[in-house]
């Protein structure tokens, strides 16, 4: 246990007057860090983070007001930087099996187009997924790719064609004329379901405006959970029916945005793998990669593109140092 952690557990112990446990929860690729404990019969939950997120608590407060289930914040500490939610339970829709996991997938869309609909806060209103935020994703990924590269002495090459293709699609999604509230990390590890079997929504406070695609996107193409073609697609036409601005060249928008999010989503898992050392996220590569194969054949995109993507995957899956730490 880390001295913040201890200084933190300290502080829980001295306003709750008892003793507590601390339990880690499952880590994900962020900076912040989950522990549950159990004080006076009540399960509670630690959020610590590198600084106090008050658009969690301003968020988590506005969706709760518009009746979408989040964890209520019952405490929050500038001084630690730490946050003390109700306890939602463990499972998240990442432990179904892939049988009830498809059955649940409408409904998954169904809060989608829930939270779409509403009139976000005006600090998530001028935030968007513009040229800017777009552009340093990207940057982002080539930059750990690159890192990735040196350790694990990758030929395959990110070359100007990639990079162009790129350019275009998020030049492309900044221009974009719908915009709606985006969850912004809409995966089956932040949907968690309590023991009255509702779906409790978790880690959102990135949100911003984006594409009415982007979340939709982000579940149809979950590297923690992948889905066979005909569903993603029985579940994108089900989502075109209702979204809003569903008639506005709105599979070629999925695509190219679902090419965007997962090519971060690689830059991710990159930078857990060689900056945090977090080995548990190479098969995540693997994963984001064949997907990113899909996206790139079902949109009819970038040949160099293609061969970039798949020959990485064909490259580090006979890489003798990549395998070996794998978990």
């Amino acid at each position: 246990m880390t001295l913040i952690i201890e200084k933190i557990q300290s502080s829980i112990e001295a306003m709750y007057q008892t003793k507590i446990e601390l339990i880690p929860l499952q880590e994900e690729a962020s900076t912040r860090r989950y522990y549950s404990f159990v004080v006076n019969g009540d399960r509670q939950v630690l959020c610590t983070d590198q600084s106090l997120n008050h658009d969690f608590i301003q968020l988590s407060e506005f969706l709760s007001l518009n009746n979408v289930r989040v964890p209520r914040v019952l405490y929050s500490n500038g001084d630690l930087n730490f946050i003390i939610q109700s306890w939602e339970g463990e499972r998240d829709l990442g432990t179904f099996t892939l049988q009830d996991y498809i059955k649940t997938l409408p409904h998954v869309i169904d809060l989608i187009l829930k939270l779409q609909k509403l009139d976000p806060p005006s600090f998530v209103k001028t935030r968007r997924f513009d040229l800017d935020k777009l552009g340093f994703e990207i940057q982002l990924t080539e930059d750990k790719f690159n890192v990735f590269r040196q350790i694990y002495g990758i030929q395959t090459e990110f070359n100007t064609e990639c990079k162009a293709f790129l350019q275009s699609t998020i030049a492309y999604l900044d221009q974009h004329p719908v915009n709606v509230f985006t969850h912004r990390d809409f995966h089956s590890r932040n949907i968690l379901i309590n023991d009255k079997q509702e779906m409790v929504l978790i880690d959102f406070q990135d949100a911003r405006m984006g594409v009415p695609q982007y979340d939709l996107a982000s579940i149809l193409y979950d590297a923690y959970y992948p889905l066979s073609v005909e569903i993603r697609k029985e579940l994108l036409t089900y989502f075109q029916k209702k979204t809003i601005g569903g008639s506005n060249r709105f599979k070629e928008t999925f695509y190219l945005q679902a090419l965007q999010r997962s090519f971060k989503a690689l830059g991710t898992y990159f930078r857990m793998v060689v900056d945090e050392k977090k080995y548990k996220f190479k098969p995540s590569i693997l994963s984001c990669l064949e997907q990113l194969e899909e996206i790139i054949q079902i949109g009819l995109f970038s040949d160099a593109l293609y061969i970039f993507v798949r020959g990485l995957r064909n490259e580090i899956t006979k890489n003798d140092k990549f395998q070996k730490n794998i978990e």
